[in-house]
């Protein structure tokens, strides 16, 4: 059934007949019909308004100019409805559209349970009265007590950035434990997650999570500093309950650098100690964009000490192939079509893992097409910007060769190309032991051994002197 008539919306006596159907029309309507699987009748509504008006912005056939037509057509019909910035900047907007329509995130229809809840909860805050986070744990919009009570860590949803974006984040170590942590010079971890994964995925997956060691403090020696590092993760715009991409221009790697910046800044005003920023996959190109942007910008705040790179993606001229796929992804109208497996790498195992690994995760249906389009349009920054901004800052680049085709070894040797004093740990299934363990192993311990050596020991030895 279509909403109730509301003064955002276009009336029929306004609207341009369709002109006859050209290659380019077809492919800008499957794209957008692939926009409206599984979303609300307010989204199909915009969905289908980006249908009509698309064809008149393409002035040829090619498959970019379609995207970039079919984006400025979705962009207008959002802010007719209202689902950005009719009602409010960014995330108010979107809240009060959803709050009006009777929309929830789609995120909890997938999920379900506590994360159902805990969504449903984020969507409706009243329009207009969030304000900018103040960047002490707690002070957010609490998601769920329930975590706390089965021993995991509490979220919280706040409003990181200047238009009103909102981030899902998850606090550990010395800085959730004190927020007056970072003024004392306790170094702070930014981790970003990859695109098909999202705060519960690195979670369950249990591969690369360094963090609960920061929690509970125990384990190996070189786990033994994790106590003194603050770290903060969060989901990206698109995941969990953090903001819907409204534009995919939002979704760009760049763009995704800026709000790492961002949330960074909010949560050290300033004051805080070293920086470091972590991701995978799409959270490792992120970091690398973050760092560039930092450098570019001058200001020395806002500059990592380190890096950490997890399972990079494909760069350059071997990321054209994965553009092309996700760009077909969508023309198809398959970018909300959820996967049931789990990642390339548990297929390597050679023993049963257990418990058995999740499901890749997936980006909101709501805005899952602006996502993918998001991520076809980006790449890493020019070799030459990628070398000056890194060239002083130390880099570990962790990698697996294990038949992952999105996520190459040789990816890391673009990172060692850029960076040759970047740190190049590789986990293969051609080894003699089993991938899955090793990683969950020697990963951790890797990235927090890092962190120690370059971050925590250095400002020691400054102050020894």
């Amino acid at each position: 059934p279509r909403p109730s008539p509301s003064p955002h919306r276009h009336r029929p006596s306004r609207m341009r007949a369709a002109p006859p159907p050209s290659n380019a029309t077809t492919i800008a309507s499957k794209t957008a019909k692939g926009a409206c699987v599984a979303m609300r009748a307010t989204a199909s509504a915009c969905a289908a308004s980006a249908m009509r008006d698309a064809p008149h912005h393409v002035a040829t056939c090619g498959a970019d100019d379609v995207f970039r037509a079919l984006d400025d057509a979705r962009s207008r019909a959002l802010s007719r409805t209202g689902m950005c910035g009719a009602t409010g900047s960014g995330a108010r907007g979107a809240a009060h559209a959803r709050a009006r329509f009777g929309m929830c995130s789609t995120a909890a229809t997938r999920r379900g349970g506590d994360d159902a809840r805990a969504r449903g909860d984020a969507a409706e805050a009243a329009p207009g009265t969030a304000a900018l986070w103040d960047g002490v744990p707690g002070h957010g919009r609490q998601l769920s007590a329930l975590r706390a009570s089965r021993g995991e860590r509490p979220r919280e949803v706040v409003v990181a950035c200047e238009d009103g974006g909102e981030m899902e984040i998850s606090s550990h170590g010395a800085w959730a434990r004190d927020a007056t942590a970072l003024a004392r010079g306790t170094p702070l971890c930014v981790w970003a997650h990859g695109m098909r994964g999202d705060l519960n995925n690195d979670d369950e997956e249990g591969l690369w999570n360094f963090w609960k060691y920061c929690d509970v403090g125990d384990g190996a020696e070189s786990r033994a500093t994790a106590r003194d590092i603050g770290v903060i993760r969060y989901n990206a715009r698109g995941y969990g309950a953090s903001s819907d991409v409204r534009r995919t221009r939002e979704a760009r790697w760049d763009n995704r650098g800026s709000d790492m910046i961002e949330l960074a800044r909010r949560v050290r005003k300033g004051n805080g100690g070293k920086l470091v920023f972590c991701g995978a996959s799409l959270g490792a190109a992120t970091s690398i964009w973050a760092a560039v942007l930092a450098y570019e910008s001058g200001v020395a705040e806002d500059a990592p000490a380190a890096l950490v790179i997890v399972t990079p993606p494909t760069f350059y001229e071997e990321r054209e192939s994965r553009k092309k796929k996700l760009k077909a992804k969508v023309a198809k109208g398959a970018a909300v079509e959820n996967t049931k497996a789990p990642r390339r790498v548990f297929a390597a195992a050679r023993d049963p893992v257990v418990p058995e690994p999740p499901s890749l995760a997936n980006p909101n249906d709501s805005c899952a097409v602006e996502v993918l389009i998001g991520s076809a349009q980006s790449n890493l920054p020019e070799p030459e910007r990628v070398r000056e901004a890194l060239r002083d800052i130390p880099v570990i680049c962790l990698a697996w060769d294990c038949g992952d085709v999105t996520h190459p070894v040789s990816s890391a040797m673009v990172i060692k190309d850029l960076v040759p004093h970047a740190e190049i740990v590789v986990a293969s299934s051609k080894e003699d032991y089993d991938i899955v363990k090793h990683v969950r192993a020697e990963w951790s311990n890797a990235i927090l051994e890092f962190i120690q050596r370059n971050v925590i020991s250095d400002d020691e030895g400054k102050e020894n002197l």
